[in-house]
Protein backbone atom coordinates (compact mmCIF):
# COMPACT_ATOMS: atom_id res chain seq x y z
CA UNK A 1 0.00 0.00 0.00
CA UNK A 2 3.09 2.39 0.47
CA UNK A 3 4.10 1.56 -3.00
CA UNK A 4 0.53 2.16 -3.42
CA UNK A 5 0.55 6.08 -2.37
CA UNK A 6 3.66 6.98 -3.23
CA UNK A 7 2.54 6.13 -7.15
CA UNK A 8 -0.58 8.58 -6.29
CA UNK A 9 1.99 11.19 -5.40
CA UNK A 10 4.04 10.59 -8.53
CA UNK A 11 4.91 10.37 -12.13
CA UNK A 12 8.08 9.04 -12.87
CA UNK A 13 8.98 11.28 -15.89
CA UNK A 14 10.82 10.43 -19.56
CA UNK A 15 10.85 12.46 -22.75
CA UNK A 16 9.95 11.57 -26.01
CA UNK A 17 10.13 13.76 -29.65
CA UNK A 18 8.47 11.75 -32.91
CA UNK A 19 7.40 11.90 -35.98
CA UNK A 20 4.68 9.36 -36.31
CA UNK A 21 3.66 8.33 -40.56
CA UNK A 22 0.40 7.07 -41.35
CA UNK A 23 -0.15 3.64 -42.07
CA UNK A 24 -4.60 3.34 -42.37
CA UNK A 25 -7.85 5.13 -43.69
CA UNK A 26 -7.35 8.48 -45.32
CA UNK A 27 -9.66 10.63 -43.26
CA UNK A 28 -9.68 14.69 -44.08
CA UNK A 29 -7.14 15.91 -41.82
CA UNK A 30 -4.84 16.51 -44.77
CA UNK A 31 -2.24 19.36 -43.15
CA UNK A 32 -1.26 17.42 -40.64
CA UNK A 33 -1.88 17.22 -36.36
CA UNK A 34 0.64 18.47 -34.23
CA UNK A 35 0.76 17.80 -30.25
CA UNK A 36 2.31 19.47 -27.61
CA UNK A 37 2.39 18.61 -23.57
CA UNK A 38 3.81 16.10 -21.25
CA UNK A 39 4.13 12.39 -20.44
CA UNK A 40 0.84 11.86 -21.08
CA UNK A 41 1.16 12.85 -24.86
CA UNK A 42 4.27 11.83 -25.51
CA UNK A 43 3.42 8.15 -24.42
CA UNK A 44 5.52 7.82 -21.48
CA UNK A 45 5.13 3.88 -19.90
CA UNK A 46 4.02 2.41 -22.85
CA UNK A 47 6.23 -0.54 -24.90
CA UNK A 48 7.36 1.37 -27.93
CA UNK A 49 7.70 -2.43 -29.42
CA UNK A 50 4.30 -3.56 -29.43
CA UNK A 51 2.00 -0.28 -27.96
CA UNK A 52 0.81 2.84 -29.67
CA UNK A 53 1.01 5.86 -28.38
CA UNK A 54 -2.21 7.96 -28.85
CA UNK A 55 -1.16 10.26 -31.61
CA UNK A 56 -0.24 7.15 -34.05
CA UNK A 57 -3.64 5.83 -33.41
CA UNK A 58 -4.73 8.97 -34.53
CA UNK A 59 -2.69 9.71 -37.35
CA UNK A 60 -3.50 6.05 -38.41
CA UNK A 61 -7.03 6.81 -38.11
CA UNK A 62 -6.81 10.12 -40.13
CA UNK A 63 -4.59 8.95 -42.61
CA UNK A 64 -2.30 11.96 -41.99
CA UNK A 65 1.44 13.04 -40.16
CA UNK A 66 1.50 13.49 -36.51
CA UNK A 67 4.95 15.62 -35.54
CA UNK A 68 4.50 14.90 -31.39
CA UNK A 69 6.84 17.52 -29.26
CA UNK A 70 5.23 16.19 -25.87
CA UNK A 71 8.53 16.24 -23.38
CA UNK A 72 7.31 14.03 -20.19
CA UNK A 73 7.68 16.32 -16.86
CA UNK A 74 6.89 19.28 -18.94
CA UNK A 75 4.77 22.17 -17.28
CA UNK A 76 2.74 24.98 -18.81
CA UNK A 77 5.29 27.13 -18.58
CA UNK A 78 7.50 24.44 -20.04
CA UNK A 79 5.44 23.96 -22.86
CA UNK A 80 5.27 27.73 -23.48
CA UNK A 81 9.43 27.21 -23.55
CA UNK A 82 8.85 24.43 -26.06
CA UNK A 83 6.77 26.62 -28.10
CA UNK A 84 9.64 29.81 -28.14
CA UNK A 85 11.92 27.61 -29.73
CA UNK A 86 10.68 25.99 -32.20
CA UNK A 87 12.78 25.00 -34.95
CA UNK A 88 11.83 26.68 -38.39
CA UNK A 89 10.88 23.06 -39.69
CA UNK A 90 8.53 22.61 -36.25
CA UNK A 91 7.13 26.07 -36.72
CA UNK A 92 6.21 25.12 -40.46
CA UNK A 93 4.66 22.11 -39.17
CA UNK A 94 2.36 23.77 -36.87
CA UNK A 95 1.33 26.15 -39.81
CA UNK A 96 0.58 23.24 -41.91
CA UNK A 97 -1.41 21.41 -39.83
CA UNK A 98 -4.89 21.23 -39.56
CA UNK A 99 -5.32 20.04 -35.48
CA UNK A 100 -3.26 20.87 -33.08
CA UNK A 101 -3.72 18.59 -29.76
CA UNK A 102 -2.56 19.83 -26.23
CA UNK A 103 -1.87 17.81 -22.75
CA UNK A 104 -0.71 19.87 -20.05
CA UNK A 105 -1.43 20.83 -16.58
CA UNK A 106 -0.97 17.94 -14.70
CA UNK A 107 2.78 18.43 -13.60
CA UNK A 108 1.71 22.00 -12.67
CA UNK A 109 -0.67 20.20 -9.85
CA UNK A 110 2.11 17.83 -8.86
CA UNK A 111 4.58 20.36 -8.62
CA UNK A 112 2.09 22.67 -6.22
CA UNK A 113 1.17 19.35 -3.93
CA UNK A 114 4.61 18.91 -3.93
CA UNK A 115 5.22 21.83 -2.61
CA UNK A 116 2.59 22.28 0.17
CA UNK A 117 3.11 18.07 0.88
CA UNK A 118 6.55 18.86 1.49
CA UNK A 119 6.51 21.69 3.81
CA UNK A 120 4.02 19.73 5.53
CA UNK A 121 6.68 17.19 5.98
CA UNK A 122 9.37 19.91 7.26
CA UNK A 123 7.28 21.16 10.31
CA UNK A 124 7.20 17.99 11.48
CA UNK A 125 10.58 16.95 10.74
CA UNK A 126 8.99 14.33 8.66
CA UNK A 127 11.97 14.97 5.91
CA UNK A 128 14.60 12.03 5.02
CA UNK A 129 17.97 12.61 7.41
CA UNK A 130 19.74 15.21 5.93
CA UNK A 131 17.14 17.68 4.73
CA UNK A 132 15.27 20.78 5.90
CA UNK A 133 13.21 23.32 5.12
CA UNK A 134 16.28 25.28 3.93
CA UNK A 135 16.45 22.36 1.09
CA UNK A 136 13.39 22.85 -0.31
CA UNK A 137 13.45 24.39 -3.35
CA UNK A 138 10.34 26.85 -4.84
CA UNK A 139 8.89 25.00 -7.29
CA UNK A 140 9.97 21.21 -6.45
CA UNK A 141 8.92 18.27 -8.52
CA UNK A 142 7.95 15.22 -8.09
CA UNK A 143 11.83 13.38 -7.52
CA UNK A 144 12.52 16.27 -5.39
CA UNK A 145 9.30 14.93 -3.24
CA UNK A 146 10.16 11.27 -2.86
CA UNK A 147 14.05 12.01 -1.87
CA UNK A 148 13.50 14.66 -0.01
CA UNK A 149 10.12 12.97 2.04
CA UNK A 150 10.00 10.24 4.27
CA UNK A 151 6.87 8.91 3.15
CA UNK A 152 6.94 5.15 3.39
CA UNK A 153 9.27 4.58 5.98
CA UNK A 154 9.96 4.52 9.48
CA UNK A 155 8.26 7.31 11.67
CA UNK A 156 7.25 8.94 7.69
CA UNK A 157 4.04 10.41 6.29
CA UNK A 158 1.86 7.18 6.09
CA UNK A 159 3.19 6.11 9.38
CA UNK A 160 2.19 9.58 11.36
CA UNK A 161 -1.02 9.95 9.22
CA UNK A 162 -2.13 6.83 11.29
CA UNK A 163 -0.59 7.62 14.38
CA UNK A 164 -3.72 9.31 15.84
CA UNK A 165 -6.74 11.34 15.66
CA UNK A 166 -4.60 15.16 15.47
CA UNK A 167 -2.15 13.56 13.01
CA UNK A 168 -5.01 12.02 10.47
CA UNK A 169 -7.04 15.51 11.17
CA UNK A 170 -3.92 17.27 9.92
CA UNK A 171 -3.06 14.94 6.83
CA UNK A 172 -6.92 15.36 5.72
CA UNK A 173 -6.51 19.35 6.00
CA UNK A 174 -3.62 20.03 4.30
CA UNK A 175 -5.27 17.81 1.18
CA UNK A 176 -8.25 19.91 1.44
CA UNK A 177 -5.37 22.79 1.72
CA UNK A 178 -4.06 21.67 -1.58
CA UNK A 179 -7.32 21.47 -3.29
CA UNK A 180 -9.10 24.83 -1.86
CA UNK A 181 -5.81 26.55 -2.94
CA UNK A 182 -6.12 25.24 -6.43
CA UNK A 183 -9.37 25.57 -7.00
CA UNK A 184 -10.60 29.18 -5.33
CA UNK A 185 -9.67 32.46 -5.80
CA UNK A 186 -10.31 34.99 -2.93
CA UNK A 187 -8.73 36.04 0.03
CA UNK A 188 -8.70 32.44 1.56
CA UNK A 189 -7.55 30.58 -1.36
CA UNK A 190 -4.81 32.02 -3.89
CA UNK A 191 -6.51 30.45 -6.89
CA UNK A 192 -3.76 28.62 -8.16
CA UNK A 193 -5.56 26.67 -11.30
CA UNK A 194 -7.28 31.16 -12.65
CA UNK A 195 -4.04 32.58 -11.48
CA UNK A 196 -1.27 30.36 -12.75
CA UNK A 197 -2.10 26.95 -15.04
CA UNK A 198 -4.52 28.76 -16.91
CA UNK A 199 -2.82 32.35 -17.93
CA UNK A 200 -0.34 29.81 -19.56
CA UNK A 201 -2.23 27.98 -21.79
CA UNK A 202 -4.16 31.07 -23.06
CA UNK A 203 -1.04 32.36 -23.81
CA UNK A 204 -0.05 28.98 -25.70
CA UNK A 205 -2.98 28.72 -27.36
CA UNK A 206 -2.31 32.59 -28.46
CA UNK A 207 1.22 31.68 -29.93
CA UNK A 208 -0.59 29.17 -31.34
CA UNK A 209 -2.58 30.93 -33.55
CA UNK A 210 -0.43 33.49 -34.51
CA UNK A 211 1.67 30.67 -36.42
CA UNK A 212 -1.64 29.16 -37.83
CA UNK A 213 -4.97 30.83 -37.33
CA UNK A 214 -6.49 28.45 -38.77
CA UNK A 215 -5.89 25.47 -37.01
CA UNK A 216 -7.95 24.04 -34.87
CA UNK A 217 -6.77 24.10 -31.18
CA UNK A 218 -7.64 20.67 -28.83
CA UNK A 219 -7.04 20.69 -25.20
CA UNK A 220 -7.60 17.66 -22.96
CA UNK A 221 -9.13 17.33 -19.59
CA UNK A 222 -6.82 15.72 -16.82
CA UNK A 223 -8.28 12.33 -15.60
CA UNK A 224 -8.44 11.39 -12.12
CA UNK A 225 -6.29 8.91 -11.29
CA UNK A 226 -7.10 7.99 -7.94
CA UNK A 227 -9.86 5.83 -8.82
CA UNK A 228 -9.20 2.31 -7.34
CA UNK A 229 -11.42 -1.20 -7.64
CA UNK A 230 -13.10 -1.67 -4.80
CA UNK A 231 -12.56 -5.06 -4.92
CA UNK A 232 -8.74 -4.46 -5.63
CA UNK A 233 -8.50 -2.80 -2.33
CA UNK A 234 -10.31 -5.79 -0.21
CA UNK A 235 -8.62 -8.12 -1.56
CA UNK A 236 -5.23 -6.64 -1.05
CA UNK A 237 -5.41 -4.50 2.38
CA UNK A 238 -8.58 -6.42 4.01
CA UNK A 239 -12.14 -5.11 4.55
CA UNK A 240 -10.95 -2.75 7.38
CA UNK A 241 -8.28 -1.53 6.24
CA UNK A 242 -7.29 2.06 7.04
CA UNK A 243 -5.52 2.47 3.85
CA UNK A 244 -9.30 2.95 1.89
CA UNK A 245 -9.86 6.11 4.00
CA UNK A 246 -6.72 7.32 2.62
CA UNK A 247 -7.11 6.83 -0.90
CA UNK A 248 -10.85 8.15 -0.25
CA UNK A 249 -9.29 11.36 0.65
CA UNK A 250 -6.97 11.67 -2.20
CA UNK A 251 -9.61 10.55 -4.52
CA UNK A 252 -12.09 13.11 -3.49
CA UNK A 253 -9.69 16.04 -3.46
CA UNK A 254 -8.03 15.27 -6.63
CA UNK A 255 -11.55 15.08 -7.85
CA UNK A 256 -12.26 18.81 -7.07
CA UNK A 257 -9.05 19.94 -7.80
CA UNK A 258 -9.73 18.54 -11.63
CA UNK A 259 -13.44 19.58 -11.75
CA UNK A 260 -12.20 23.05 -11.37
CA UNK A 261 -9.78 22.40 -13.60
CA UNK A 262 -12.25 20.84 -16.76
CA UNK A 263 -14.80 24.03 -15.59
CA UNK A 264 -12.02 26.41 -16.45
CA UNK A 265 -10.74 24.85 -19.03
CA UNK A 266 -13.91 24.95 -20.84
CA UNK A 267 -14.21 28.91 -20.80
CA UNK A 268 -10.98 29.40 -22.65
CA UNK A 269 -11.66 31.01 -26.00
CA UNK A 270 -10.14 29.97 -29.18
CA UNK A 271 -10.25 25.84 -27.80
CA UNK A 272 -11.99 22.33 -28.09
CA UNK A 273 -12.27 20.72 -25.18
CA UNK A 274 -11.48 16.77 -25.11
CA UNK A 275 -13.20 15.48 -22.22
CA UNK A 276 -10.65 12.42 -21.44
CA UNK A 277 -11.26 13.10 -17.87
CA UNK A 278 -15.20 11.77 -18.21
CA UNK A 279 -13.97 9.03 -21.08
CA UNK A 280 -11.45 7.80 -17.66
CA UNK A 281 -14.06 7.81 -15.05
CA UNK A 282 -16.62 6.42 -17.09
CA UNK A 283 -19.25 6.77 -14.51
CA UNK A 284 -22.77 9.04 -15.96
CA UNK A 285 -23.41 12.41 -14.54
CA UNK A 286 -26.16 10.50 -12.45
CA UNK A 287 -23.91 8.85 -10.66
CA UNK A 288 -21.52 10.05 -7.66
CA UNK A 289 -17.74 9.10 -6.78
CA UNK A 290 -17.20 6.80 -3.55
CA UNK A 291 -15.86 3.92 -2.43
CA UNK A 292 -18.89 1.78 -4.04
CA UNK A 293 -18.44 3.57 -7.51
CA UNK A 294 -14.95 4.95 -7.93
CA UNK A 295 -14.55 5.74 -11.37
CA UNK A 296 -12.76 3.57 -13.58
CA UNK A 297 -9.16 4.75 -13.99
CA UNK A 298 -7.45 1.83 -13.08
CA UNK A 299 -8.85 0.06 -16.27
CA UNK A 300 -7.04 2.74 -18.03
CA UNK A 301 -3.69 3.24 -16.38
CA UNK A 302 -1.42 0.47 -14.35
CA UNK A 303 -2.22 1.63 -10.95
CA UNK A 304 -3.06 -1.52 -9.64
CA UNK A 305 -0.15 -3.48 -11.16
CA UNK A 306 2.54 -4.47 -8.63
CA UNK A 307 6.32 -2.93 -8.01
CA UNK A 308 7.83 -1.07 -10.32
CA UNK A 309 5.35 -1.77 -12.94
CA UNK A 310 2.79 0.10 -10.86
CA UNK A 311 2.28 3.56 -12.64
CA UNK A 312 -1.10 5.98 -12.96
CA UNK A 313 0.26 7.25 -16.64
CA UNK A 314 -2.37 5.75 -19.06
CA UNK A 315 -1.96 2.04 -20.67
CA UNK A 316 -2.53 0.79 -23.85
CA UNK A 317 -6.56 1.05 -23.04
CA UNK A 318 -5.67 4.70 -21.78
CA UNK A 319 -4.15 5.59 -25.12
CA UNK A 320 -7.11 4.24 -26.84
CA UNK A 321 -9.49 5.81 -25.04
CA UNK A 322 -8.03 9.18 -25.32
CA UNK A 323 -7.46 8.44 -29.07
CA UNK A 324 -11.16 7.60 -29.57
CA UNK A 325 -12.33 10.80 -27.90
CA UNK A 326 -10.24 13.09 -29.82
CA UNK A 327 -10.88 11.68 -32.95
CA UNK A 328 -14.74 11.82 -31.64
CA UNK A 329 -13.93 16.06 -31.39
CA UNK A 330 -12.11 15.84 -34.87
CA UNK A 331 -15.25 14.95 -36.45
CA UNK A 332 -14.10 13.06 -39.57
CA UNK A 333 -15.29 9.53 -38.25
CA UNK A 334 -15.36 6.52 -40.76
CA UNK A 335 -15.49 2.81 -40.69
CA UNK A 336 -12.55 2.21 -39.65
CA UNK A 337 -10.36 -1.21 -40.23
CA UNK A 338 -6.89 0.41 -39.25
CA UNK A 339 -5.16 1.17 -35.85
CA UNK A 340 -7.76 1.76 -33.95
CA UNK A 341 -9.77 -1.44 -34.11
CA UNK A 342 -6.42 -3.37 -34.61
CA UNK A 343 -5.37 -2.15 -30.75
CA UNK A 344 -9.19 -2.37 -29.13
CA UNK A 345 -9.14 -6.09 -30.19
CA UNK A 346 -5.93 -7.08 -29.05
CA UNK A 347 -6.56 -5.67 -25.66
CA UNK A 348 -6.92 -8.29 -23.12
CA UNK A 349 -10.11 -9.33 -22.06
CA UNK A 350 -11.82 -8.48 -25.30
CA UNK A 351 -13.81 -11.41 -26.68
CA UNK A 352 -14.10 -12.88 -23.84
CA UNK A 353 -15.73 -10.69 -21.03
CA UNK A 354 -16.81 -7.02 -20.56
CA UNK A 355 -14.30 -5.32 -19.12
CA UNK A 356 -13.95 -2.04 -21.25
CA UNK A 357 -16.08 0.92 -18.92
CA UNK A 358 -18.96 1.54 -20.89
CA UNK A 359 -18.93 5.68 -21.78
CA UNK A 360 -14.96 5.20 -23.33
CA UNK A 361 -16.09 2.07 -25.28
CA UNK A 362 -19.70 3.90 -26.55
CA UNK A 363 -17.26 6.34 -28.06
CA UNK A 364 -14.53 4.36 -29.28
CA UNK A 365 -17.44 2.22 -30.79
CA UNK A 366 -18.82 5.64 -32.36
CA UNK A 367 -15.20 6.34 -33.74
CA UNK A 368 -15.01 2.80 -35.20
CA UNK A 369 -18.12 2.26 -36.73
CA UNK A 370 -18.34 -1.07 -38.00
CA UNK A 371 -21.40 -1.95 -36.10
CA UNK A 372 -22.34 -5.52 -36.29
CA UNK A 373 -25.75 -6.38 -34.81
CA UNK A 374 -25.19 -9.03 -32.40
CA UNK A 375 -21.85 -8.71 -31.73
CA UNK A 376 -22.11 -7.62 -28.69
CA UNK A 377 -18.26 -7.45 -27.38
CA UNK A 378 -17.60 -5.90 -30.24
CA UNK A 379 -14.92 -8.66 -31.42
CA UNK A 380 -15.94 -8.50 -34.78
CA UNK A 381 -17.79 -12.16 -34.90
CA UNK A 382 -21.39 -13.74 -33.57
CA UNK A 383 -21.00 -16.41 -31.29
CA UNK A 384 -21.47 -17.73 -27.97
CA UNK A 385 -19.97 -15.19 -25.93
CA UNK A 386 -22.16 -12.91 -26.93
CA UNK A 387 -25.39 -14.67 -26.38
CA UNK A 388 -23.90 -15.82 -22.93
CA UNK A 389 -23.69 -11.67 -22.04
CA UNK A 390 -26.68 -11.10 -23.66
CA UNK A 391 -28.64 -13.73 -21.24
CA UNK A 392 -26.14 -12.60 -17.97
CA UNK A 393 -26.99 -9.15 -18.48
CA UNK A 394 -31.29 -9.86 -19.10
CA UNK A 395 -30.71 -11.78 -15.78
CA UNK A 396 -29.30 -9.00 -14.49
CA UNK A 397 -32.25 -6.81 -15.49
CA UNK A 398 -35.07 -9.11 -13.94
CA UNK A 399 -33.23 -9.47 -10.65
CA UNK A 400 -33.10 -5.09 -10.21
CA UNK A 401 -29.80 -5.16 -10.99
CA UNK A 402 -28.48 -1.93 -14.04
CA UNK A 403 -27.63 -3.01 -17.04
CA UNK A 404 -23.47 -3.88 -17.51
CA UNK A 405 -24.00 -2.66 -21.67
CA UNK A 406 -22.57 0.60 -22.74
CA UNK A 407 -25.61 2.46 -25.40
CA UNK A 408 -23.99 0.87 -28.63
CA UNK A 409 -23.99 -2.69 -26.54
CA UNK A 410 -27.58 -2.54 -25.66
CA UNK A 411 -28.45 -1.44 -29.46
CA UNK A 412 -26.37 -4.64 -30.91
CA UNK A 413 -27.72 -6.93 -27.49
CA UNK A 414 -31.78 -6.41 -29.37
CA UNK A 415 -31.48 -8.93 -31.89
CA UNK A 416 -34.89 -8.56 -32.63
CA UNK A 417 -35.44 -4.72 -32.47
CA UNK A 418 -38.13 -4.44 -29.63
CA UNK A 419 -38.35 -2.36 -26.73
CA UNK A 420 -36.24 -4.92 -24.22
CA UNK A 421 -33.17 -7.32 -24.40
CA UNK A 422 -33.89 -10.34 -22.69
CA UNK A 423 -33.49 -14.18 -23.36
CA UNK A 424 -34.92 -13.96 -26.45
CA UNK A 425 -32.08 -12.02 -28.08
CA UNK A 426 -29.58 -14.21 -26.84
CA UNK A 427 -31.58 -17.65 -28.35
CA UNK A 428 -31.79 -15.52 -31.55
CA UNK A 429 -27.86 -15.07 -31.53
CA UNK A 430 -27.47 -18.44 -29.67
CA UNK A 431 -29.47 -19.89 -33.05
CA UNK A 432 -27.25 -17.61 -35.72
CA UNK A 433 -24.08 -19.05 -34.13
CA UNK A 434 -24.84 -22.65 -34.54
CA UNK A 435 -25.88 -22.06 -38.15
CA UNK A 436 -22.76 -20.41 -38.67
CA UNK A 437 -20.69 -23.70 -37.40
CA UNK A 438 -22.53 -25.72 -39.19
CA UNK A 439 -21.57 -23.53 -42.36
CA UNK A 440 -24.29 -21.16 -43.01
CA UNK A 441 -23.05 -18.14 -44.63
CA UNK A 442 -25.88 -15.29 -43.97
CA UNK A 443 -25.31 -12.18 -42.76
CA UNK A 444 -27.17 -12.03 -38.91
CA UNK A 445 -29.63 -9.68 -40.74
CA UNK A 446 -30.17 -12.62 -43.37
CA UNK A 447 -31.04 -14.67 -40.68
CA UNK A 448 -33.09 -12.65 -38.90
CA UNK A 449 -35.52 -11.56 -41.97
CA UNK A 450 -35.48 -15.46 -43.22
CA UNK A 451 -37.23 -16.17 -40.02
CA UNK A 452 -35.94 -19.09 -38.85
Amino acid sequence: MKKLLSVMLSAIMGVSVFNILPVGAVGEVSGGVVIFGDSIASGYGLDKEKEYNYGQIIGDYLGCDVDNYAVSGDTTSDMLEVLANLSDEQKQNVSASDVVIISIGGNDIIHYASKKILDFCAKRNLLNEGFTANDIPEDPGITELMIMANIRGKGGLIEYAQSGFTAAYELTSLLKDIAGNCRFDNKNYEGYIVNSIMPNIKTAVSEIKEINPNARVIVQTIYQPIQIDPEFLEAEYGADSQYADVIAQLRMNFKDILDSFRTELNGVEGIEVADVYYEFTSLDDSVTQNAANPGYAYYFTDIQKSGKEKDFHPNQRGHLAIAAKILDVIGELHDDDGLLTQVYLNLDGIGKEIRYPHIALDTYKKVAGNFMLGDVNFDGKIDGIDATLTLRDYTLKISGMPTIFSKSQQESANANSDEAIDGVDATLILRYYTLVLSGDNRTFEEFLLSGQ
